[in-house]
């Protein structure tokens, strides 16, 4: 294999304190069951068709959530949602009772923190030009190979939405698969597979979900019917090795899903019985059609070469509102990375363009991004910097139409110094923005409803300052960071004063300071466990209509989370998983004088049991039968208020 094609992160001679850290935890999960090892020797025999999609440059050593593919197996989560809400430090919240697309948050940007966090898949970002929560049921769990969360670097070469961080998603590339079906509370049934073969030139996957449930809040007081649910995907993944120096790949994905939710409750009606049906209901259906093609050339001096083009459909219908979106959009970028010993230097960029049709109105986003980054190591330390500059258009041809064109500039710099082979500081700043998107560029006229152009939102910029440290002694591997987050003209949704309406509007100036902290501890080979810690403190920095020094509502200040992984024998798997976040205020309360929403809890047990290829497993969501909600306005979105009982039965080769 190519010398330019090993992990840089990884060489002998620059061995980080993060590849230790990683390596430590590897070899002593490697022993946790031997029974759930994949079959490396198959893996081995074309090592470059099976790895080529990992070995992209490392963006970000410092401190970050990593979980493999074994955490998320043992975990017995049904889908990304819930393994991410019970096992990292993100806030995970239902979309007014959507749960397929649900709102994730980092770093305590509330109702807008799915704005705030680029979300790539296998290396492609995904995007919405408005202000829905983008939908990651259509990834199976099983088919997951790595999931990274990155906070606040490494942004740069994503451009527009990256405030708070990168989450990352890696699919499997390795030879195998699986089947799982499992049964839960309410008529749940949930069923995967995926399945990779690999010869001597092609490397190909496909996977698949069928996902449904009867549902847990009743629609109408006046019948039975609850809130089902179903949700369908699959796709297919190929990589083609023509020769040495050249790999093509294409990726196929298509996805649907029907959902009928309740609306919300007052607070005295979600105490008595967070089931019972709200005024009325929303019947949504929705399919995604997304793929590409691309490939990757491996020159000579350690040259890689990137590229990849693509697109997506969408329709997204709200049945009992009569209401239909159509979207679809198309892509092409490149990178180019040249990795040497003591260095790596790239230069990438991407366009898009991305549109939605309601009845008449066509809203419109195109995006041109160049960016580059390098990275010197020394003999100690690692610097890197970077910087990207992107134009984003936006536009919609309602009545009037208008549009808005921005140039931006973005930036990071770091450093990371290794003070011995247990200990090593690092600490970063970036500069990143936010653009109105299709829907914040829409105000309505306060009399007569019409739509016109919202002046009083623009381009929202953000200074992110870190330091942090890693450690590992013994047993136990501690890391954390404090950061720093300026915000300034940052856009929100809420009531406005002087108007008497909710609008689209400008919080002004505001700032976020915290820090995150994460001990794992490897107790033996059969029993480790995790505990994490985040604060933040987000709070309004302009007087704009009198919120000067007032909380950012939608945030919780503290953010607790426990798991604990037991192997007594080295087939039987028994876990706990625990989550506490602290009550944040309504949605719209930005005097923060109203109630806040109930503190969130979520307590998981599950157990599994494995016998050759075959894994049984059991499990318990939300133990304790604690009651959560979000409150917008004084109404109660319940979501996660049961206790769930479920299991199944997994087959791998």
């Amino acid at each position: 294999m190519k010398k330019g094609l090993h992990p840089q992160g990884f060489r002998k001679k620059y061995f980080s304190l993060a590849a230790i850290l990683a390596l430590h935890s590897a070899l002593l999960a490697q022993n946790q069951n031997i029974t759930l090892n994949e079959k490396s020797n198959e893996a081995q025999e074309n090592l470059k068709l099976s790895i080529v999609h990992a070995q992209e440059f490392e963006e970000n050593e410092d401190f970050k959530e990593e979980f493999t593919a074994r955490e998320i197996q043992q975990s017995n989560a049904q889908n990304i949602y819930d393994f991410l809400n019970t096992h990292s430090m993100l806030s995970i919240t239902t979309n007014y009772g959507n749960p397929y697309a649900q709102n994730i948050d980092l770093r305590g940007f509330g109702q807008n923190g799915h704005k705030n966090l680029a979300i790539i898949v296998d290396g492609m970002r995904l995007d919405n030009i408005d202000s829905t929560p983008l939908s990651l049921s259509n990834i199976p769990l099983d088919s997951i190979q790595k999931i990274e969360i990155i906070r606040g670097k490494g942004t740069t070469k994503y451009g527009n939405g990256t405030v708070s961080g990168i989450l990352k998603i890696t699919t499997t590339r390795k030879s195998g698969g699986s089947f799982n079906l499992g049964y839960a509370t309410y008529d749940t049934f949930n069923t995967q597979f995926f399945s990779r073969l690999i010869g001597d030139t092609l490397n190909i996957g496909a996977y698949g979900q069928y996902q449904n449930t009867e549902g847990s809040r009743y629609l109408e007081s006046s019948r039975d019917e609850k809130s089902g649910s179903s949700n369908e995907n699959g796709g297919i993944t190929a990589f083609l090795y023509p020769e040495k120096n050249l790999l093509l790949k294409s990726h196929l994905n298509y996805a649907k899903y029907g959902i009928k939710y309740a609306n919300p409750l007052s607070k005295m009606q979600f105490i008595a019985d967070p089931a019972q049906a709200g005024n009325g209901y929303t019947h949504q259906k929705r399919w995604d059609l997304a793929y590409s093609a691309g490939l990757t050339y491996f020159g000579d001096s350690d040259i890689t070469t990137d590229i990849n083009f693509g697109g997506d459909r969408n329709e997204s219908r709200y049945i009992n509102y009569h209401s239909t979106y159509d979207g679809k959009g198309v892509f092409g970028n490149f990178n180019t990375q040249i990795q040497r010993e003591s260095f790596m230097f790239e230069i990438g960029g991407e366009i898009q363009d991305k549109e939605r049709t309601n009845l008449n109105t066509k809203a419109e986003v195109e995006t041109m991004l160049l960016y580059f980054n390098a990275e010197k190591r020394l003999k100690d330390s690692i610097l890197n910097a970077g910087i990207s500059t992107q134009r984003v258009l936006t536009q919609q041809n309602s009545m009037p139409s208008y549009s808005k064109a921005n140039d931006l500039i973005g930036g990071e710099l770091g450093y990371h110094y290794t003070i011995n082979s247990q200990t090593a500081l690092f600490a970063s700043y970036a500069h990143s923005f936010i653009v109105p998107n299709v829907e914040w560029m829409l105000r309505y006229d306060p009399l007569t409803f019409a739509p016109v152009q919202n002046t009083m939102i623009e381009t929202a910029t953000f200074d992110t300052y870190q330091i942090g440290a890693q450690s590992l002694f013994g047993i136990h591997a501690l890391e954390g960071s404090l950061f720093w987050i300026q915000g300034h003209k940052e856009a929100y949704y809420g009531l406005n004063k002087i108007t008497g309406f909710t609008d689209n509007q400008s919080l002004g100036n505001t700032q976020r300071i915290g820090g995150e902290v994460k001990l794992t501890t490897h107790f033996s080979a059969q029993l480790y466990s995790t505990l994490g810690y985040t604060y933040v403190d987000a709070t309004i920095k302009s007087d704009n209509e009198g919120y000067y020094g007032k909380n950012i509502p939608g945030v919780s200040a503290h953010t607790f989370v426990a798991s604990l992984n037991f192997l007594p024998i080295a087939s039987l798997n028994l876990g706990i998983h625990y989550k506490y976040a602290s009550g944040s205020y309504d949605y719209n309360d930005f005097d923060n004088v109203q109630e806040k929403a109930p503190p969130y809890q979520m307590l998981n047990l599950n157990l599994a049991y494995t016998f050759k290829d075959i894994e049984l497993y059991a499990y318990i969501q939300n133990l304790t039968n604690h009651k959560n909600a979000i409150v917008v306005s004084g109404a109660y979105y319940p979501y996660e208020f049961e206790r769930i009982f479920g299991g199944g039965i997994k087959y791998r080769w």
